[in-house]
C-alpha cells in the first residue's frame, strides 16, 4: 500500500478537493492509504466527515515556521519579491496603515530584485537550506509518503511540509487554491508537478512564477464540475427555503466584509441603496462571506431583503470556518435562480459568469476618502484582468448601480461576450472530469513516485 499526505489548511480546500469527484475516486483506491494533514483544533471536523478507512487525519501546529525569525524573514520576502500591482498595493496599504517607512524601502529593494528569476532561484535554495522544515518530521517518520499532493502550494504550511519532502526525496505535486494566489507572492518552493484550474492560471504560473511549463498540467477546477448540473434545488424549493417571492425579480448580493477596509461602512451603503429598489417588483438575497465579519450598525432590514450566513462556525472568529457542501450547494442555487449578481472584487464574479448572470462589480462609497479607506482590491491584478473582459459593469456610484440594475433586467444578455471570455480564461476545462482528471495525476504520481521531477 502506498501513502499520499494531502495538505488541508484553508477552508476553501474543503470545497476545493474533499467535497469533489477528486477525494472520492482517491479514497476508492484500496492500495493507497491517504493521511490528511489538517489544522490540529479542526482533526475531529475532519475524522468525522472525510476520515475511515484508509483515510487518516491527522491535526497539526499552524504556522510553526514563521514563529521563527528565519521563517518568518523567508515568508515575508516571498510576498515582498513578487513585482505584481496586488502585492505592491498591499505594501503601500500598509505602508499607510503603519507609517514604517524602513520596512517599505526593504520591501521596495525585495520588490526590485524580485523581478530577476536568477535572484528568486537562489533565494528558494537559501530558504530551502535555512529555514526551519522539521517540524513535520514526526510525522514523515511515523507514515514515510511516498508523495505529497499539496493542495495550496502558497501556504505557509505546505511550504513548510514540501521542504520537509524535498529533504527526504519525497515527490510533491501541487495546485494553487485560488485564481489570486499567482499574483500575490512568489513560490518558496517548487512542486515537481503542477496541476492548473484552468489555461489563465497555468498562463500565469509560468509567467508571473517562472514556473517551468512542461510540468505543468491543466485538470479544470474539481469543484465547478457539479457546477454544470445546474442547481440542486427547484425554482420553487429554492424560494421557499428563503420565504422569496416567485413571483418577484432576485436580486444576490454578496457583501465585501471588514478585511481590506479600516472602517467598512461599504457594505452597509450598498444595502442601503438597494433598499431603494421597488418592494413590489424587487427582492435581495443577501450571501455574507463564509470566513469574513461584515460590519452593519443600526442596519433596518426591510421585509424584501434576505440575509444568509453560510460556513460552519468552529469559534466566534471567523477564519475558523469550514465551506460545507451545502454551503458551496446553495452558491450554485443563489446563482442559478438569481437575475442579476453584485459582488465585490472576489471569485463570485467567477462563479456568476459561470452560469452566465449579468454581474455587477459594485465599488459604491458613501462619501469621497482617501484611496487605502476605498475598495483599492479593485486595482489587483487578477481583478483588473478579470474587469478588462467586459464581462463585468464596474460601477462606482449610487446612480451607476440603480441605471445597471435597470439595464440588466431589462436585458440579461448584455456584456454575454465578456462573461464568455470570463469562462474561456478560468473554466478552460469546465467539461465535468476536473476531479478525475485531478484524481487521475494524483495517482499516476504516487505510482510513479514522481519521476518527472524538476
Amino acid at each position: 500500500m502506498k501513502t499520499v499526505f494531502i495538505t488541508s489548511f484553508h477552508p476553501h480546500i474543503s470545497r476545493n478537493i474533499f467535497a469533489t469527484k477528486t477525494f472520492e475516486l482517491l479514497k476508492g483506491e484500496k492500495d493507497l492509504r491517504i493521511i490528511i494533514l489538517c489544522p490540529d483544533y479542526k482533526r475531529e471536523y475532519f475524522a468525522k466527515n472525510f476520515g475511515g478507512g484508509n483515510i487518516i487525519v491527522e491535526g497539526v501546529a499552524m504556522y510553526s515556521a514563521s514563529k521563527t525569525g528565519i521563517g518568518l524573514f523567508f515568508k515575508r520576502l516571498a510576498l515582498y519579491m513578487m513585482p505584481s500591482a496586488t502585492r505592491r498595493i498591499k505594501q503601500r496599504h500598509k505602508l499607510y496603515e503603519d507609517k514604517n517607512y524602513p520596512h517599505f524601502v526593504f520591501f521596495m529593494l525585495a520588490n526590485f530584485l524580485g523581478q530577476s528569476f536568477l535572484f528568486r532561484r537562489f533565494t528558494r535554495f537559501a530558504d530551502f537550506k535555512l529555514s526551519p522544515s522539521n517540524f513535520f518530521a514526526p510525522i514523515f517518520d511515523k507514515y514515510k509518503p511516498d508523495a505529497v499532493f499539496a493542495t495550496d502550494i502558497q501556504d505557509e504550511n505546505d511550504t513548510t511540509i514540501m521542504q520537509e519532502a524535498k529533504k527526504r526525496g519525497v515527490p510533491v505535486i501541487g495546485m494553487f487554491r485560488s485564481w489570486d494566489n499567482p499574483t500575490q507572492g512568489i513560490l518558496r518552493i517548487f512542486p515537481d508537478k503542477f496541476l492548473a484550474g484552468s489555461r489563465a492560471i497555468a498562463e500565469e504560473a509560468a509567467f508571473w512564477q517562472g514556473y517551468p511549463k512542461k510540468n505543468i498540467i491543466i485538470t479544470g477546477h474539481p469543484h465547478y464540475d457539479k457546477y454544470l448540473n445546474g442547481p440542486t434545488k427547484t425554482k420553487e424549493a429554492f424560494f421557499r427555503e428563503f420565504g422569496l417571492d416567485i413571483n418577484k425579480r432576485l436580486i444576490l448580493f454578496t457583501p465585501l466584509g471588514d478585511k481590506f477596509v479600516r472602517k467598512n461602512d461599504i457594505d452597509q451603503y450598498t444595502l442601503e441603496v438597494l433598499k431603494i429598489l421597488p418592494a413590489n417588483e424587487i427582492q435581495i438575497l443577501v450571501r455574507f462571506p463564509p470566513d469574513e465579519p461584515v460590519t452593519l450598525e443600526n442596519f433596518e432590514k426591510p421585509a424584501n431583503m434576505i440575509f444568509h450566513r453560510p460556513g460552519f462556525a468552529f469559534s466566534d472568529k471567523f477564519e475558523d470556518r469550514e465551506i460545507r457542501t451545502e454551503d458551496d450547494d446553495s452558491l450554485i442555487n443563489e446563482i442559478y435562480w438569481s437575475d442579476i449578481v453584485i459582488t465585490g472584487p472576489t471569485s463570485i464574479n467567477l462563479d456568476a459568469a459561470f452560469f452566465d448572470k449579468p454581474i455587477i462589480a459594485s465599488n459604491l462609497m458613501p462619501s469621497r476618502r482617501k484611496y487605502f479607506e476605498t475598495d483599492y482590491c479593485f486595482d489587483f491584478t487578477h481583478i483588473r484582468n478579470m474587469l478588462g473582459t467586459g464581462g463585468a459593469a464596474y460601477v462606482q456610484t449610487k446612480t451607476d448601480l440603480l441605471y445597471q440594475i435597470k439595464k440588466y433586467l431589462k436585458d440579461p444578455k448584455l456584456d454575454f461576450e465578456g462573461r464568455a471570455e470570463i469562462r474561456a480564461l478560468w473554466f478552460s476545462h469546465a467539461d465535468g472530469k476536473a476531479g478525475e482528471r485531478v484524481a487521475g495525476e494524483v495517482l499516476k504520481f504516487v505510482d510513479s513516485r514522481g519521476k518527472s521531477m524538476l
